[in-house]
């Protein structure tokens, strides 16, 4: 029981101090501050894993239960939704079909392509920097 209480503590301590970042100026946000602050603190040894592994298992087995609030205020939002959401349907295509051309450019700029055989030349490339000494 002490870990799970010292573990939450960690946590919720974690939390505010990223909130405390955010307020102070840091452009990301508390939560996930908080969350790069813990990592490094696990990373680095500052805090063992087990004083917080008890408590996060929990929250993470119980996490569908902390997204009901979300789900609420989507209901709530029902009529907002009816009247708008073909845009919003229309705009998650595009914005899909731009993301996904966007992202095979930018592979076919940055790839090795020999337009004359229509071969992948990458491999060539990597076979000539393990040659050179």
């Amino acid at each position: 029981m002490l870990n799970f209480a010292r573990g939450t503590a960690l946590l919720i301590g974690f939390l505010l101090l990223g909130q405390w970042t955010h307020r102070l100026g840091c452009p990301i946000p508390g939560g996930v501050a908080g969350l790069l602050l813990l990592f490094l603190a696990l990373n680095f040894k500052i805090v063992p894993l087990s004083w917080v592994e008890k408590a996060a298992d929990y929250f993470l087995h119980h996490m569908v239960l902390l997204f009901v609030p979300v789900t609420v205020g989507l209901m709530d939002a029902g009529g907002m939704l009816k009247q708008s959401g073909v845009a919003l349907v229309v705009t998650l295509f595009v914005s899909f079909v731009v993301t996904l051309t966007a992202t095979g450019l930018l592979a076919r700029w940055l790839l090795p392509y020999d337009a004359n055989s229509g071969a992948d030349v990458s491999g060539e490339i990597r076979q000539t920097l393990e040659e050179q000494p």
